[in-house]
């Protein structure tokens, strides 16, 4: 879930130093680094910099099932398969996750003879059980981690048990390992700096003295000479793309931005430049005493070298006419938490959901998309999308959300107005509980979003309470069953309205 995009400084309370980082990359602070807008959450807590000291490698996890991979290089849209594994990545925990070895049953009540209340009730049933169990063997599932990789094969091992075609999408994820010191001080002492990588920051290891590079505006010379050197420089009045051109037209190569207020916070930039990172106003008032001091040199280390992968499960429309709608929701966490509601929800509706129409027929195909690294800003659905063509596009008739759906006073859904009409129709004259409201998604990023941008109608289905995402919270006993169910017994009476349209 990415959340608070209207914001450019609000950044969720994340548990950990690498929580923070993987957390911060999908919270990103405006590219025109704008006064602070009204915050409405406290500010996120901060590990101070530590000296150098060794780090305790994880544990290898067991080897997960073999996926089917569709090659990376390949449309979407499977036309032959390999068996192989995904590239692998770091382990992001020492948890060591036990498959799962087969699917929940469908319930064994006649789905469609129920009404509106029993049906949410029913799908609510198996929905939570999916979830306990994905959450109980199946969490963490860090982004471009070894723990998303494992659950990506007990995914495609579900939809496969149930008769889908199903396959694995790889993909590279354009982001920085977070299981890496970005930024050590070497002298005059060695130490640690927490730092975020600046979205979009160019790639690149760098080792050089800190030049004191004030806001780096037009209208002020460098404190010190750039050449050669990395700049620190101050947040504010500009934006960060203005400050990175400045000092890398001076000859910096690397840049550190530290905050104009307490605090962490990261930064997006619009096109790369040269190796970049934030860290907070604390240590950034840290290097500067030292700089008084002496000379002070650091490592700049900025390497993306993160792989993901999607995972796709078809059930071939009956009329072969190329129509496609896609059920999709991000299932990979933020480090080291559970993930229950983000997004084992929006996962177990999804399985919930193919269970169901499992036997049935349609004149489209439907298309399950467990999209990875989504936390790390919509990469997986992304390259879904980027990969199809113009014609892909156009033949797909609606994309449905699914993302941090379980907690709330209701079950909300946002989207394109057609969609939501036809919904909302649905929900009143079956007496289910549902709220459409088409300026939903204006804050919130998710998996609907890269579909929106290419003109694909959308339904986005979401709790509105959002108060434990990215945090140890994020538990099964906070998960509410019934909105599970409604998100649903509305997807699936979404995907009959269509049916009978065609």
């Amino acid at each position: 879930m990415v959340n608070g995009a209207s914001d450019p400084r609000r950044l969720r309370p994340l548990p950990s130093p690498a929580a923070l980082l993987l957390g911060a990359l999908i919270l990103i602070a405006c590219g025109t680094d704008a006064p602070p807008a009204d915050a409405t959450q406290p500010a996120p807590a901060f590990p101070t910099a530590q000296p150098n000291t060794p780090t305790a490698l994880a544990e290898p996890s067991p080897a997960p099932p073999t996926p089917t991979v569709h090659d990376a290089d390949a449309d979407p849209i499977p036309r032959s398969t390999v068996s192989a594994h995904p590239t692998p990545a770091p382990s992001d925990s020492a948890f060591t996750p036990t498959p799962v070895p087969s699917s929940t049953p469908p319930p064994d009540v006649e789905y469609d003879a129920l009404s509106g209340p029993e049906q949410v009730e029913t799908l609510a049933a198996s929905a939570v059980e999916t979830l306990t169990a994905l959450t109980t063997d199946f969490s963490p599932r860090a982004s471009a981690g070894e723990g998303e990789r494992i659950a990506a094969a007990y995914l495609q091992q579900e939809f496969a048990s149930l008769g889908y075609d199903a396959w694995i999408q790889p993909f590279a994820v354009r982001a920085i390992s977070p299981y890496e010191r970005l930024l050590t001080i070497v002298e005059p002492q060695p130490l640690d700096i927490f730092a975020f990588p600046m979205w979009m920051t160019a790639e690149g290891q760098v080792s050089a003295r800190i030049a004191d590079a004030g806001r780096a505006l037009p209208d002020g010379a460098p404190v010190d000479e750039l050449a050669g050197k990395i700049a620190l420089i101050e947040r504010g009045e500009i934006s960060f793309d203005e400050k990175l051109s400045r000092v890398a037209a001076d000859g910096a190569l690397g840049a550190i931005v530290y905050n104009d207020e307490p605090g962490p916070f990261v930064g997006t930039l619009t096109e790369e430049s040269i190796p970049v990172v934030s860290i907070s106003q604390e240590d950034g008032k840290r290097i500067k005493a030292m700089m008084e001091a002496g000379p002070v040199t650091a490592d700049l280390d900025l390497v993306y070298s993160e792989r993901s992968q999607n995972v796709i499960a078809d059930k071939p429309g009956a009329s072969n006419k190329g129509s496609v709608v896609v059920l999709g929701g991000h299932y990979d966490t933020v480090p080291n938490v559970p993930g229950a509601n983000d997004n084992g929800s929006g996962v177990a509706v999804l399985l919930t959901i193919a269970r169901v129409i499992a036997d049935r027929e349609y004149p489209f195909t439907v298309r399950f998309a467990a999209f990875g690294a989504e936390e790390l800003g919509l990469f997986g659905s992304r390259h879904y999308v980027d990969r199809l063509s113009n014609d892909e596009i156009a033949s797909t008739m609606a994309m449905m959300n699914f993302d941090a759906l379980g907690s709330g006073p209701v079950t909300a859904a946002g989207g394109s107005p057609d969609l939501l009409r036809k919904i909302a129709e649905y929900a009143d004259e079956r007496g289910i509980d549902l709220e459409t409201r088409p300026s939903l998604t204006a804050n919130i990023g998710s998996d609907h979003t890269p579909f929106d941008e290419a003109g694909v109608p959308y339904v986005f289905f979401v709790g509105e309470d959002l108060s434990r995402i990215h945090t140890p919270d994020d538990t099964l006993e906070f998960v509410d069953a019934p909105l599970l169910g409604t998100s649903a017994a509305i997807a699936i009476a979404l995907l009959d309205i269509l049916a009978n349209e065609q």
